[in-house]
């Protein structure tokens, strides 16, 4: 499921210049461009093969930038995305997202905002 994320995360931001990456749990210090944004994604909690095959996933998901308003922008798109999703990528179905707890911070000199995706699917 890792992989599936990474690929809507990544295609989500395909033609932004502005973001720089998207990341499972951490960006490296050594990596991070401080004009850039970046998204995080990381797996808060896992459900496996719960009646017929369902599988729930919740991830969390930050976008971390200096720029608030491209932040906001950013999270917007993936809230906006996620939330109609529904859609078969290798051997794996998505049958469903539901966001919430969106919200957003100030952290030493950049913002980000966090994202809650729980995802059902089937395999």
């Amino acid at each position: 499921m890792h992989r599936v994320i990474y690929q809507l995360l990544k295609s989500l931001t395909q033609e932004d210049k502005k973001t720089a990456g998207v990341y499972l749990d951490f960006v490296e210090d050594s990596n991070v461009d401080n004009d850039k944004s970046y998204i995080v994604y990381s797996l808060q909690s896992s459900n496996p093969k719960y009646e017929f095959e369902y599988s729930r996933d919740i991830y969390q998901v930050s976008v971390y930038s200096t720029s608030l308003e491209h932040a906001l922008t950013l999270q917007k798109k993936i809230g906006k995305y996620f939330n109609s999703l529904k859609k078969k990528i290798d051997n794996i179905e998505i049958c469903g997202c539901d966001i919430s707890n969106e919200s957003h911070s100030r952290i030493d000199n950049a913002y980000q905002t966090m994202t809650i995706i729980e995802i059902l699917y089937k395999y």
